[in-house]
């Protein structure tokens, strides 16, 4: 007896998988992908644009990540177990993103035999990201998240704005004005 191994799955993969089955949308900025409290139902590949994961308490706003071109749009128990998604999805620039309902998701990865191993691998990266941002939160003073966040989001500082930053450094605007020219000086 022949055992099949599932393939690996990446990137390139996945965007074809999204550009075959999918339905693409385009959002405008400060549009909402998926709204705090309601199910989600689909999942979206961001094909150009960003977005922006946020929990909100009145008037309080914590940034919970950013995703941006290749970045994937959802939320774990609302679509594997229908509960209402515990923050909010919105646009922080014009996006454009390809969408799956969740059963077309997972019924066509499951035919293509890489479902699990994708889930797996894409479960590893977000359990890993996760136990960093807590630490950084428990470990790190807010300038040296500050520096962690510049490293990690380099390549698109320039498409976040100040007040977003500070927000998922879970500090004030004004905090994190000082620290950005507590930084320039040191490092003009």
């Amino acid at each position: 007896m022949k055992v099949v191994l599932p393939k690996h799955i990446g990137s390139e993969e996945i965007r074809q998988f999204f550009m075959t089955h999918g339905k693409t949308i385009k959002l405008k900025k400060k549009e909402y992908f998926a709204k705090k409290g309601i199910p989600l139902f689909s999942v979206g590949l961001v094909v150009s644009g960003g977005f922006k994961l946020i929990y909100k308490h009145g008037k309080k706003e914590w940034i919970k990540s950013f995703i941006f071109e290749d970045g994937l749009l959802g939320s774990l128990p609302s679509v594997l177990e229908n509960q209402p998604i515990p923050y909010s999805i919105i646009a922080i620039e014009p996006s454009e993103v390809i969408v799956l309902t969740k059963n077309e998701f997972k019924s066509k990865m499951e035919k293509e035999n890489g479902y699990e191993n994708f889930l797996i691998q894409f479960l590893s990266k977000l359990y890993l990201k996760k136990e960093e941002r807590v630490a950084d939160f428990l470990l790190f003073e807010p300038e040296k998240r500050y520096k962690k966040f510049i490293q990690e989001y380099s390549h698109v500082l320039d498409r976040i704005s100040q007040i977003d930053q500070a927000a998922y450094l879970g500090i004030t605007n004004v905090a994190l004005s000082r620290i950005k020219k507590r930084i320039f000086l040191k490092n003009p």
